[in-house]
């Protein structure tokens, strides 16, 4: 049977190991999360640039793109995002406007607004406007990369004569 000093000694020991925090000191939640603002600025530089724009997914990574199926892998994603940054008059922007992160501090997300817009087939541009949100994931160099990616549009797709 365990002294009630043996029991006290292990209690405790039980709540130090699990309270320690494991970087070796307290996480910066507003600076992580205005870290996650910056990658996502930076990310937003990289259309139509296809290679740049898929490096920033994490090994893993998923994109989920509006009114197309979900791509599980980086060669998937290569070829969805190939597919949308092609057609005549392409032209994609688009800008943060909140993050969040995790009490971690190695998960966080954003959300924010985009201008997507290509030619129609008679070569006039087409722009929508959407939102997204993306999952942030801290990799071991300290990058911020994309494990999920998704976004919608605002209003349904024009029709012939619109």
């Amino acid at each position: 049977m365990m002294k009630t000093s043996q029991l006290f000694a292990l209690t405790m020991t039980v709540l130090v190991v699990g309270c320690a925090p494991e970087s070796g000191g307290p996480i910066d939640l507003d600076a992580e999360r205005l870290s996650i603002l910056e990658a996502d600025r930076a990310w937003s530089e990289t259309p139509p640039d296809v290679e740049a724009f898929v490096s920033g997914f994490a090994d893993g990574g998923r994109f989920l793109p509006a009114e197309a199926p979900e791509a599980h892998s980086r060669e998937d994603i290569q070829e969805v995002v190939s597919g949308m940054f092609s057609p005549p008059g392409f032209s994609l922007s688009w800008s943060p406007n909140f993050a969040g992160v995790s009490k971690g501090g190695d998960l966080g997300y954003s959300i924010g607004t985009f201008e997507f817009t290509v030619d129609d087939a008679e070569g006039n541009p087409v722009t929508r406007n959407g939102k997204y949100t993306t999952v942030w994931r801290k990799q071991e160099d300290g990058q911020w990369k994309v494990v999920s990616d998704t976004f919608n549009f605002d209003s349904p797709a024009p029709t012939s004569g619109d």
